[in-house]
């Protein structure tokens, strides 16, 4: 149930899907719950999900294999059309692929303003979600929450430590990051066709997992020109500019 995977050193004539598929190991579940959450429309038939997921080489059996774990865990139901099966999201799919979808495709940056840090006291108060725990009792929060009566805040160095950025985002993320904001910049110009709906599917795929991160948001709070801010001003201009995923007929 996975993508082909391979080191990013890029070919001559590696498109970007190729170096897409490339950048890491995909479960082909995971990839369908994104695409029907960038569906245009509410539905899918077999044939025409089949024609969105063979061009990133996946096989017949992990697509049907794959499918029936979404059913089996409720993500996605399905009905009979003749002889076609036609599948769609869930109830309870559709509605947490909506909650979802407000960080995957905001062109803002969640918790613009700003981060805090405090120290709590011992056996003070909790500081509650969202949080990011950096040390015992030392957590990063949204400048906009209250923090506890009893807890400390210090000052922010412009100096992020990159102990502390690792936290925030482990660097495989960052490095995957920044080969995604390259991708992305040359996804645009004049692209069309099979290469650019499965390039831009898996752009979506891989920045989708980050933007569902507290740690993604507060590395763009807390360093706007870093890999992860440039990756989502990158991604954001891609779905900004292009339609939704459609099938490959």
């Amino acid at each position: 149930m996975t993508l082909l995977s391979g080191a990013m050193t890029q070919a001559p004539d590696q498109t970007i899907t190729d170096r897409l598929l490339g950048l890491e190991s995909t479960k082909t579940w995971s990839l369908i719950a994104t695409l029907f959450g960038d569906l245009d429309g509410d539905e899918l038939s077999g044939k025409a999900l089949w024609s969105l997921l063979e061009p990133l080489g996946i096989k017949p059996e992990a697509m049907r294999v794959a499918l029936h774990r979404l059913k089996k865990d409720g993500w996605i139901v399905s009905k009979k059309a003749g002889r076609e099966v036609i599948y769609s999201l869930s109830e309870h799919a559709r509605a947490e692929t909506r909650a979802a979808q407000i960080d995957v495709y905001r062109q803002d940056v969640k918790f613009a303003e700003g981060w805090r840090l405090v120290k709590l006291a011992p056996d003070g108060e909790t500081v509650g979600e969202p949080h990011i725990a950096l040390d015992k009792g030392l957590f990063l929060i949204p400048s906009a929450r209250a923090i506890p009566e009893d807890a400390l805040e210090l000052s922010l160095t412009h100096n992020i430590p990159t102990w502390v950025e690792d936290l925030l985002v482990p660097h495989h993320l960052r490095a995957q990051a920044a080969v995604l904001g390259e991708l992305a910049n040359g996804f645009l110009p004049g692209r069309t066709g099979s290469d650019a709906v499965t390039a831009r599917l898996m752009l979506l795929h891989y920045w989708r997992k980050m933007a569902l991160r507290t740690g993604t948001w507060a590395h763009i709070g807390l360093m706007p020109d870093g890999a992860m801010a440039q990756c989502h001003s990158a991604i954001t201009k891609v779905l900004r500019e292009t339609e939704r995923t459609k099938p490959i007929l």
